[in-house]
Parts: structure tokens; C-alpha cells; sequence
């Protein structure tokens, strides 16, 4: 019987910085500091958040009963927001679990999965999971990473992925690609099931809540992880083709989604929580406005972003990692360490209200001057 059994080799293990932002107790605790000391811009999280509405709800919510097995309330929330059927609607723990059930579902061994990148990791960490073949289609930094439509088609009919990935506005770039190319191009592959990940459009440039409904073939997905400032928390949705939506709660055990989750889910549909994008969201990309126009002071070069971030070339004698560990460490600010996309002279760094603003350029005027 004990002949019978392979166990699988060991992952690598990875250090979670080098391929997420945000704070890590381990290091934070080797540095002597506490997540109190840090500022924080390595993550996209609105500042000017929670929101009030939307704690409210989550104080509210029962927790002494088990939630909806599927979310139900809160997929029927957002389907009427969005004005689509609630048999199309996904929740899930956050965006990255959607993201890796959809992978679960629909790639098998030996698929070919394509990816635009640079790109949000997990899509291919969930599809090398199971064992789908990577297609990278890069964009480039000198065409400041827009997507060329007629580029990607060629690429598709090439690869004739099962999964192709996007992201707009791009993560770590910030650049929007129009919806309109990316419908046409799922329908004119129908063999590909398209992914379009929106989880910074809420807080972008332009922002549609009503690009759902451009393709039926589309899995759209969101994140209220960073408009609602709910990293802490985890929820996320996907408005997907029925078939695929009824896949991934049939993959799924049941009370996925807890019930502080789901009641935030609900609140966040609601006009008061509405609002509170739409007006923090103008001030977050004037606070990028401004940052972007400080640092091109510092003599940095910035990639045209239309979201809450942006994307920093430091120079080609300048290390990301370096810069990351150093601002860490001597100024307590936590900045976005770009390698992991393949920019290993990039950081990504998320706008903040002007004071906290301040202390970034500080510390970073610092190192820059070693």
C-alpha cells in the first residue's frame, strides 16, 4: 500500500512581498516595528475608507447563524445594482478566490492559458495549479504598456487559449484598455473564455459600472476590497455566462463567503455607499495627479496611469528590491517592489491624502540622494 502513494515534491516557499504588497508580521517584527508605524503604499486600499454605511452593515450582521450557503442576499443585491440576473452573479472571499475557482472550472492539463502582462499574479498561479501551459503577451514599457487590439487577436488565434486574462486598468501600470475591443474579441473567439479583471475600475478614470453588460461571453470580475477599504475582510464578485457561474458554486463548499462578508456585499449597492466611491474616488486621483507631478520633480519617470496608483522606473542603475527594503527599514514606508511583474526597476507606489503623501516624498527623497 505505501508503494502506492506518491506525495507530490514541496513548492518552494516564496516570500509573500516579492509577489503581493502589504505588511508582514515576521518582517515588520524584525525590523522592531509595528503595522501602526508603516505607511503603506504598496497596497491599493482607498484611504479615504471604510465606509460608513458599509461598517454599519458589517456591525449589524448576524453572526450567531450560519449565512446563505451561496450568498444569495447579497447576489441578488448586486444583480439588481447591476441590472443582470442573480444566476450570473458570483461572490466569493475576495477576488482571488474567484480567481482560482474560475481556473478550477474551466482549465485542464495541458491548456493553453493566456495572460497580458505585466499582470495581477494569481490567475497563473491558480492555472500552473492545474497544470495549464502560460501564454504571456507582454506589453512594453516604451508603448507605456497599451494594449494593441489587433496584437492580442493575432496572439489568440496562435495560442487558441482556453482562458485569456486581462486586466483594466492593469496591474502594477495602471493603463485602461476599452471594454468595446475586448467584447469584440470574445466573441470572435468563442473558444477562449475571456476574464476581464475590474477590481481598480471602481476607482479609475472613466469608471462604467455598466460594462457588464458589453458581453454575455465575459466573466467580469470586481473586487469592493479596495473602493471600501475591506482588505481585512475579503469579498469580491463576478458577473459570469449562467454555465460558469453554476460551475464554480458546485466546485465551492458552501458558506464560502461569512456573513460580515456578505452583508458589506449588500451595503455596497446601496446609494450612500455609491456615493462614497464616487466622491473619494475623484479625490484619490487628483492625490495621483499630484503625486505623479512630484516625482517627475525627483526627475522619475511615471507610466500614464488612470487609476489610484503609479508605476515609477527608477532608472536602470536602481534596484526595486533594494528601494523597497531601504524605505522599509530606515523611513518605516512600505512601497511596491515591481520584480515580481518582470520591472525589476520599477515600483509601484498607491496615492494617499497629501500629509501621509508628504512622508512618502520625504523618505524617498532621502534614497534617492545615497
Amino acid at each position: 500500500m505505501a508503494d502506492a502513494l506518491a506525495i507530490a515534491p514541496l513548492t518552494p516557499v516564496v516570500a509573500p512581498h516579492t509577489t503581493h504588497g502589504g505588511m508582514l508580521h515576521d518582517e515588520l517584527a524584525r525590523l522592531g516595528l509595528v503595522p501602526e508605524d508603516v505607511l503603506d503604499v504598496s497596497v491599493n486600499v482607498n484611504p479615504y475608507g471604510p465606509c460608513r454605511p458599509v461598517i454599519d452593515a458589517i456591525s449589524s450582521a448576524p453572526i450567531a447563524r450560519y449565512p446563505d450557503p451561496t450568498a444569495t442576499p447579497a447576489r441578488v443585491a448586486l444583480a439588481r445594482w447591476l441590472d443582470v440576473p442573480s444566476d450570473r452573479v458570483v461572490v466569493g472571499n475576495g477576488a482571488v478566490d474567484l480567481l482560482w475557482s474560475i481556473a478550477r472550472c474551466l482549465v485542464r492539463p495541458r491548456d493553453a492559458v493566456l495572460i497580458v502582462e505585466p499582470a495581477f499574479s494569481e490567475l497563473r498561479n491558480a492555472a500552473t495549479r492545474t497544470g495549464a501551459r502560460i501564454v504571456e503577451h507582454h506589453l512594453r514599457p516604451e508603448d507605456d504598456f497599451a494594449l494593441d487590439p489587433n496584437e492580442l487577436d493575432a496572439a489568440l488565434g496562435l495560442a487558441k487559449p482556453r482562458l485569456a486574462y486581462v486586466c483594466t486598468p492593469a496591474n502594477p501600470t495602471g493603463v485602461r484598455t476599452p471594454i468595446e475591443p475586448l467584447a469584440r474579441l470574445a466573441s470572435e473567439h468563442p473558444g477562449t473564455t475571456f476574464l476581464v479583471d475590474l477590481s481598480f475600475s471602481s476607482l479609475s478614470a472613466q469608471h462604467r459600472d455598466d460594462v457588464v453588460h458589453a458581453s454575455d461571453r465575459v466573466v467580469w470580475l470586481r473586487s469592493l476590497t479596495k473602493d471600501f477599504a475591506l482588505a481585512g475582510l475579503r469579498v469580491g464578485f463576478a458577473v459570469a455566462p449562467r454555465e460558469l457561474a453554476a460551475s464554480i458554486e458546485s466546485h465551492r463548499p458552501p458558506w464560502s463567503v461569512n456573513a460580515l462578508a456578505q452583508a458589506a456585499a449588500i451595503a455596497a449597492t446601496t446609494r450612500e455607499a455609491q456615493a462614497f466611491v464616487a466622491d473619494t474616488r475623484g479625490r484619490l486621483l487628483e492625490d495621483r495627479a499630484r503625486l505623479e507631478r512630484e516625482l517627475r520633480g525627483l526627475g522619475l519617470r511615471t507610466h500614464r496611469s488612470e487609476t489610484i496608483y503609479t508605476l515609477v522606473d527608477l532608472g536602470p542603475e536602481r534596484r526595486a528590491t533594494a528601494l523597497r527594503d531601504a524605505m522599509l527599514a530606515r523611513h518605516a514606508v512600505l512601497v511596491r517592489d515591481a520584480t515580481s511583474f518582470g520591472l525589476p526597476h520599477h515600483v509601484r507606489l498607491g496615492a494617499r491624502p497629501p500629509v501621509q503623501e508628504a512622508r512618502l516624498l520625504r523618505a524617498l527623497s532621502k534614497e534617492l540622494a545615497r
